[in-house]
């Protein structure tokens, strides 16, 4: 998966997550268990979209004969206007460099703070003295920054707080949710993950100040938090978007072990999810899509994959790429959209030599894939198969790719223009037919390139101009 699709099943997935956190964990008081969940949940929803699970349609059908691919080529279209897909990605591209010169410029502002205070290099961290009182202290990294205030007199309870934050590396938490932020900066559920994973960091560093009792610790708190102004990306020592939870969850009984049983509850919910979106990108499409340009023809019998006489298009293989070649036309859509690669469609030969059950097995959308099938199911009848001399039933699949081509480059395979209107007092030209043909680059003739075997044949493509058709082999 890529593209918009990615963006949008990721963003599904966070607010799945984030919603069962929300509503089962976020009372909880193992909060060790919360912050892991958080951020599992946050790296699962990057992930979990490119996950393939077994079973999808990347695999031909078994049971088919196929035929050799044939090459549609066109010229790339240049346009001076951008697609809406080109829009999309010019939007998305603005915003993601907006949000990391946001981020560039918080962590520029926090070291130039860290740097004007006066340092003194601990075992396990930096203590840094500011020599004002415009920033509140707090930590960042292995740093913790004390203001003129709290530098003249520590608090124990303050210095063993931040010293949590450190020991426990939260700020590599909050830098992560800000770059994830970056690139899904239009995902709204992304900030409250970052809210409820620093809500979670105060109650990890609170349990650690409260492992020597601290009797009036919320008092603490709320002294404190009366002139501490806000802050975004460093961690204080209060934050006032906290401090009421903070408060109740220190006076909060340790939960019931029962409750784990929410964190189990979110993974049936994501394989749900998974299942749900692979059954959108992945399912079979031959039940879905089938072509409805001629009527079906009702297969007597049984359809063979192995025949001792295969079917014939009407004047041998050569003819064939020629209907293709002057029939089959690149969708102006999937040049504009720049979509290339193979379409396989299967069909059914029957016993009378008719075309039917004209089904897509894979596809690359724009519009080739109709068009392929539109093509396929107007094919005249072919010579039909023969099995110990009585005619048979067989199955085919032919891949068709389309590939777009640099204005400097043959239109190999193209498909052929459309012949001009008849001009009046005049015969209407003939259509290019082929009269060249080749094998791996060396001239054959027209009977040796139609006795080629099917089975070495890796690809077929014809060059409208020249009039060649060219053999490729594995």
């Amino acid at each position: 998966m890529s593209g918009l699709p990615y963006f949008l099943v990721s963003s599904l997935y966070m607010l799945l997550f984030y919603g069962c956190y929300r509503l089962l964990l976020r009372r909880n008081t193992f909060f060790g268990l919360n912050r892991a969940y958080l951020l599992s949940s946050l790296v699962l929803s990057l992930v979990l979209p490119l996950v393939r699970l077994p079973g999808g349609t990347e695999g031909l059908p078994i049971e088919t004969l196929r035929l050799p691919a044939f090459t549609v080529g066109s010229r790339s279209t240049q346009t001076n206007t951008l697609t809406i897909d080109q829009w999309l990605w010019l939007m998305y591209g603005l915003g993601v460099g907006a949000m990391l010169i946001r981020l560039t410029l918080k962590v520029r502002s926090v070291l130039r703070l860290i740097k004007s205070g006066i340092p003194q290099k601990g075992s396990q961290f930096t203590l840094v003295r500011l020599t004002d009182d415009v920033s509140p202290s707090f930590s960042f990294g292995r740093y913790l920054v004390l203001n003129q205030t709290d530098a003249q007199t520590p608090p124990d309870a303050l210095l063993r707080h931040e010293q949590a934050h450190i020991q426990q590396r939260h700020t590599l938490d909050i830098l992560l949710i800000e770059l994830v932020q970056a690139a899904f900066w239009f995902n709204p559920v992304l900030r409250l993950y970052k809210h409820s994973l620093q809500e979670v960091h105060e109650f990890l560093a609170d349990r650690a100040v409260l492992k020597t009792p601290q009797p009036d610790y919320p008092q603490q708190l709320v002294a404190y938090a009366l002139n501490v102004p806000a802050t975004t990306l460093i961690t204080p020592f209060v934050s006032k978007s906290t401090l009421k939870q903070r408060i109740i969850m220190l006076q909060k009984p340790a939960s019931n072990h029962r409750a784990l049983l929410g964190y189990a509850l979110t993974l049936p919910l994501a394989a749900l999810l998974t299942m749900c979106t692979q059954s959108e990108q992945e399912l079979p499409q031959t039940a879905a899509t089938t072509s409805s340009a001629r009527k079906p023809v009702k297969v007597e019998g049984e359809v063979f994959t192995a025949v001792e006489n295969s079917p014939e298009f009407p004047g041998g293989r050569n003819k064939l790429f020629e209907y293709l070649g002057q029939n089959l036309k690149y969708p102006e859509s999937a040049q504009k959209a720049k979509a290339q690669g193979k379409v396989f469609v299967s069909f059914i030969v029957t016993k009378t030599g008719e075309i039917t059950d004209v089904k897509l097995d894979k596809g690359i959308g724009h519009g080739a894939d109709e068009e392929a099938m539109r093509v396929i199911s107007q094919m005249p009848n072919w010579k039909p198969a023969m099995q110990s001399g009585k005619p048979v039933n067989v199955k085919f699949n032919l891949p068709i790719n389309f590939q777009l081509e640099d204005s400097d480059k043959s239109t190999a395979g193209a498909a052929l223009p459309p012949p001009p209107p008849p001009v009046p007092g005049k015969t209407a030209s003939a259509p290019v037919e082929i009269t060249r043909f080749s094998i791996n680059g060396k001239q054959v003739s027209k009977e040796e390139f139609n006795a080629f075997p099917p089975a070495k044949i890796a690809r077929v493509e014809v060059f409208s101009k020249t009039g060649t058709a060219s053999i490729t082999t594995k």
